[in-house]
């Protein structure tokens, strides 16, 4: 009984110790991530690289051209879907956690931890691309 007693008070003096050293930082709160209610992830369209399931596109949009590698994504699709795309993606990137560093008409730059992405605008089509390194 004594010995368990020692132990609680010797457990309690270490906690006070510890908490006295706290110096009043909170570290901030993760971000919220949204997924977006209509549209699909690359990944839900068949890219296999993790970071499809950060990058959503707008539901039914046609992929004419796609690259699917570890360091790098790429999706393109036809110039009549590049407005609702280019609208879609500067309402749901920020939701995912990236951020927008740049936009304008036509093209968007974003960052999440290593990865970068863009998108763009070009005369026969729209492409979307994302790389880490």
């Amino acid at each position: 009984m004594r010995k368990r007693l020692a132990l609680v008070v010797v457990g309690c003096l270490a906690l006070v110790g510890c908490s006295a050293a706290w110096d009043g930082y909170d570290p901030p709160e993760p971000p919220t991530l949204t997924t977006p209610s209509t549209g699909a992830s690359l990944a839900g369209l068949g890219f296999t690289n993790a970071i499809g399931e950060a990058i959503w596109l707008p539901t039914g949009v046609l992929i004419t051209f796609f690259a699917d590698q570890p360091n790098l994504v790429i999706a393109a699709g036809v110039i009549e879907e590049a407005e609702l795309v280019e609208d879609y993606l500067r309402v749901t990137l920020p939701g995912l956690g990236w951020e927008i560093t740049a936009d304008a008409p036509g093209g968007l730059l974003f960052t999440k931890d290593d990865w970068q992405g863009a998108y763009a605008v070009g005369a026969d089509n729209w492409a979307l691309t994302v790389r880490n390194d």
